[in-house]
């Protein structure tokens, strides 16, 4: 019985050895390699991509994406729109419309970029015309005063003064002259209305201008991200990571970094707001 005892221990202690060595050979295979992103997105120079980018930077770090962006610099908008339709860039971000979400070339990634923020319009204006602004209270006051907004050819805020019946004038030129068609005085173009995230250093930049103090103009817009179709795999990766920067208040943050102390300075509290049931679809 003692003899069949310890035979009983030594098989086991044998087995026990056996299996730690064969444990001891096993691989921990690596988890599978994340596909990063490559982003050839088209932005300016002037500042206004800044935000757009480090949003979508940001929110694709906060899920633990890989990514590599490549930029393209100072290309004008409707060569931009083009190439994102060819495929030689395959990131741009723009006014949302129905027109855009139509075309089989691009690919709306589903997220209001800026909260709402850019449909609400303040005015670049003459110092000169500062009264005529300041007795306006209702969109027929602003149609009234026959002043007339300049816009960018195709721009989609010309359609929503188009659709309200106020004066506009699109210009089919490179779109930053017309800040000095506007100090001109004598370019029929009487005003230009930029988004509350842009009004402030654009009239920083374009001191002949001043911030009109007295209106806020809002209608329902926002940017979005498009993507090129053959980048549409894309878009549930960036989706998610938007999503998650606005759960975790990471676009939020970066809202506020952006534009807060300019928004803060406009006062829009005390304007008149002139609602425009017109979108720029």
């Amino acid at each position: 019985m003692t003899l069949l005892l310890r035979f009983i221990r030594l098989s086991v202690c044998i087995l026990c050895v056996s299996s730690a060595a064969v444990a001891g050979t096993e691989k921990i295979l690596p988890a599978p390699a994340v596909e990063p992103l490559e982003l050839r997105v088209a932005v300016s120079s002037d500042g206004h991509a800044a935000y757009f980018v480090r949003l979508l930077e940001e929110s694709l770090k906060s899920i633990h994406q890989p990514y590599r962006l490549h930029y393209v610099k100072d290309v004008p908008a409707r060569r931009m729109w083009w190439m994102l339709n060819k495929g030689d860039i395959n990131l741009f971000y723009g006014m949302q419309s129905k027109e855009k979400d139509s075309n089989e070339q691009i690919v709306r990634v589903r997220n209001a970029l800026t909260n709402g923020l850019i449909g609400q319009r303040v005015f670049l204006i003459r110092q000169a015309d500062t009264e005529p602004f300041a007795r306006v209270h209702s969109v027929g006051d602003l149609k009234r005063t026959k002043m007339i907004a300049g816009f960018g050819a195709g721009w989609g805020d010309a359609k929503v003064w188009r659709k309200t019946g106020l004066p506009l004038y699109e210009h089919t030129g490179p779109w930053g002259t017309i800040y000095a068609m506007v100090a001109a005085g004598n370019r029929h173009v009487d005003y230009l209305p930029r988004g509350v995230i842009e009004v402030i250093e654009e009239a920083r930049l374009h001191p002949e201008l001043a911030v009109e103090q007295n209106l806020v103009v809002d209608y329902r817009a926002d940017f979005a991200f498009y993507l090129a179709a053959s980048s549409a795999r894309y878009r549930p990766i960036i989706e998610r990571a938007l999503r998650d920067a606005e759960a975790s208040g990471l676009k939020a943050r970066l809202i506020d970094e952006a534009f807060g102390a300019d928004i803060k300075a406009l006062g829009l509290d005390r304007r008149t707001r002139l609602h425009l049931a017109a979108t720029p679809d």
